[in-house]
């Protein structure tokens, strides 16, 4: 444990999903996994409050949080729900924190206005891993048969509200507008929910019997429509991405971008140079922290899944003695 505050800094952090593995994939929960190992490291009292992808739950506790004796609030912005809380309280903290998904600009200022102090959002560049995914789908589509030189892309988002699933399905469009060889012949909206993917893809893997490649905005999706494709017999024919390093990923998917799992960490780490004046602010931050899996990050991987981060000591990236990275942090497990 490092001494670096003679008294702890009391977070708060409202989980929009489970203390467990669920039907919407572990990302959540390895979020939390990931801070609580950098909170044990760097004197921060971090309470992490489980919405279960309840919205209504989840506007009861940011209430709850904002009633609380918490210095700094970390908060997730989906589907708008965290800044109609915030807009509507006759209590502005001073302290606020946005963790991958953040309000908008508009929103923001509203929030300033009404006495909101808000300190920080760490957000992933979606964008980059909506357009990743695809081109990785792609190269492992030639790899696997070089003859084949156009391919037809379903694409299963995740919902039409939250910042992370519109700016993928940018980055999606992006990459399949300038491809002359790639059809993307549809796109539904899979609400991030392996279940609800499974239903709808039984359907449209029927329907669209060209396609050989299918982008998912996560891989709880991605899980769901590869259970589909193993009961209609098709799942050879099929190249399967998703977003996560969800646990089991490597067996069931042909593809599966990640490394934001990190940013909750990384946010503890900014928010404690900030609280020893190390830096002046955090401020907004749009990092390009995805990468595809490769069997080079399976250090990684495995201590996430198997909640043994606590072998790093993650008040090296304090003093910024290490970068806190996905590279950084597996050489540290890797031995």
């Amino acid at each position: 444990m490092s001494t670096y505050a003679s008294q702890p800094l009391k977070v708060t952090f409202v989980n929009p999903g489970f203390n467990n593995d669920n039907p919407t994939g572990n990302f959540w929960f390895n979020v939390s996994n990931i801070m609580n190992a950098v909170a044990e490291d760097t004197d921060i009292e971090l309470t992490t409050l489980f919405a279960e992808r309840n919205h209504i739950l989840m506007k009861e506790l940011t209430k709850q949080a904002l009633e609380s004796d918490a210095q700094y609030l970390i908060l997730v912005d989906e589907k708008r729900v965290i800044t109609e809380v915030l807009l509507s309280s006759d209590k502005p903290h001073p302290n606020i924190l946005f963790l991958l998904n953040s309000p908008n600009k508009l929103a923001l200022e509203r929030l300033a206005a009404k006495g909101f102090g808000i300190k920080a959002s760490i957000l992933p560049d979606n964008y980059q891993a909506g357009t990743m995914l695809a081109r990785e789908l792609v190269h492992k589509a030639n790899q696997r048969n070089s003859n084949k030189h156009t391919h037809s892309m379903l694409a299963f988002l995740g919902d039409i509200a939250t910042n992370a699933a519109t700016e993928r399905e940018q980055g999606l469009l992006s990459y399949t507008n300038r491809a002359s060889n790639v059809t993307l012949v549809d796109k539904i909206d899979a609400q991030w929910s392996k279940q609800r993917a499974l239903e709808l893809s039984r359907g449209l893997l029927r329907r669209y019997r060209s396609v050989d490649l299918v982008w998912c905005a996560n891989d709880a999706i991605a899980f769901g429509v590869s259970q589909a494709a193993v009961e209609l017999g098709i799942r050879d024919k099929l190249q399967i991405g998703g977003v996560n390093w969800d646990n089991e990923h490597d067996s069931k998917l042909d593809v599966s971008i990640g490394g934001h799992v990190l940013l909750g960490g990384y946010l503890l780490i900014e928010l404690k140079k900030l609280q020893l004046g190390l830096v002046k602010y955090i401020g907004t931050q749009k990092i390009a922290i995805f990468r595809p899996y490769k069997q080079e990050f399976a250090p990684i991987y495995k201590a996430i899944h198997e909640d043994r981060l606590r072998r790093v000591d993650f008040s090296q990236f304090i003093n910024d003695k290490k970068d806190y990275n996905i590279m950084t942090i597996n050489d540290e497990l890797n031995f």
